[in-house]
């Protein structure tokens, strides 16, 4: 009551009251003040006069999804569109792609789809975003971090490295960031520390480092040891840098599972080329699935291995075990064109590769009862 008139006061914003007798008033000023108050959820997602809708907004965790009040903002949709760019490694041409243009028609005609120029330079503001985030992030829970590295030659010909940090915050939680993803000019030892020392100074970790894990290069002893170099000088490693070198345990145990091949080498390399076989040719490899899906009643393909992947080699022996009678079926021929194809080559009349003719010559055929024995027994050593 204010002077003898009933007045009302909003609930949300709690400051205004107006006029609302029942008889003089009724319902107008309760209705206009509730459709702009300020403070009203309702209100809140409201941006110069558009309509608000409510959505589901679900968590990129996958978490649960809460209802709230969704209008089209142009930022969002273009930092989701630089999200989505960046988590699923796609080009930044794919915004002017007919397919992904039809999806924003279809489900946010509004939204007015930008090149690929200014999506490139979206994902650039991003990346800025999360790296002040994360140096900050590193700044207040990092006490120390371990790194690993690894560099590699493309197929284009241009070295790249790739330096990864591990830590564990205040809570005990163990994180894996990558820090650094580049090109780099030489595989050189002390090229390669020169590279992470500058990553560091600029994440702010060069005087936290504890260990850096490596493989067995060469050149990763001597990349170790000019950091050790550099961690001394700064007097912020531990046990004076004794520990700083650590060597990569997967790696090692790629190296021991390859020399304990070597007494298997003519049996697996047998089966290697029954497999090679079959995925060189698409008829090939047709008939293979049709007598797989005939006898043993399954759908998958035989599969090769790499050599820097002990366990890629332990998939093929396990899987190529499935399908010995299929591969027996497949009547692979022993090709006695070999050693007329290996002189052409040798010649320098035929482009094939010499060392691939090579190992066709010695393993042509299929393998023998007694080589699907040694790789039973070796894959399940391996398993």
């Amino acid at each position: 009551m204010e002077k003898g008139k009933n007045r009302a006061e909003c609930k949300y914003c709690e400051k205004v009251t107006f006029a609302c007798d029942v008889h003089s008033n009724g319902s107008k000023n309760v209705k206009y003040h509730w459709e702009r108050c300020p403070a009203n959820p309702a209100n809140k997602s409201k941006m110069k006069g558009k309509q608000a809708e409510l959505v589901f907004d679900i968590d990129r965790e996958g978490g649960e999804a809460n209802v709230k009040n969704w209008v089209l903002n142009v930022k969002d949709v273009r930092d989701a569109i630089s999200y989505m760019i960046i988590v699923d490694e796609l080009p930044f041409r794919h915004v002017e792609k007919p397919g992904f243009r039809h999806l924003m028609a279809t489900c946010c005609p509004k939204f007015h789809i930008p090149s690929r120029f200014t999506i490139a330079r979206d994902c650039l503001q991003l990346y800025g975003k999360e790296k002040t985030n994360l140096k900050e992030f590193l700044r207040m829970k990092c006490q120390r971090v371990s790194v690993t590295t690894d560099t590699w030659t493309s197929n284009q010909k241009i070295n790249y490295m790739c330096l990864t940090a591990h830590f564990i915050d205040d809570e005990w939680k163990l994180h894996k960031k990558i820090l650094n993803f580049c090109p780099i000019f030489s595989h050189k030892g002390k090229a390669i520390a020169k590279d992470v020392e500058e990553c560091l100074v600029d994440w702010g970790l060069d005087d936290k480092l504890f260990t850096v894990t490596v493989d067995n290069a060469s050149s990763n002893d001597v990349a170790c040891l000019e950091l050790k170099k550099m961690m001394q000088k700064k007097s912020t490693c531990i046990g004076n840098g004794d520990y700083l070198h650590m060597r990569c345990v997967a790696h090692i145990i790629n190296l021991i599972v390859w020399d304990g091949l070597k007494n298997n080498k003519k049996s697996i390399d047998k089966v290697r080329y029954a497999v090679k076989f079959v995925k060189s040719s698409p008829s090939r490899l047709k008939l293979f699935k049709d007598l797989a899906e005939k006898y043993v009643r399954s759908q998958l393909s035989p599969s090769l291995d790499v050599p820097t992947r002990w366990n890629s080699t332990f998939d093929m022996l396990d899987r190529a075990l499935k399908f010995r009678d299929i591969f027996w079926r497949m009547d692979i021929p022993t090709n006695p064109q070999l050693d007329s194809d290996l002189e052409a080559v040798l010649a320098g009349d035929d482009n094939e590769d010499p060392i691939e003719l090579q190992f066709e010559m010695e393993n042509a055929g299929a393998p023998s009862e007694n080589d699907w024995k040694v790789c039973e027994g070796f894959a399940l050593f391996l398993k």
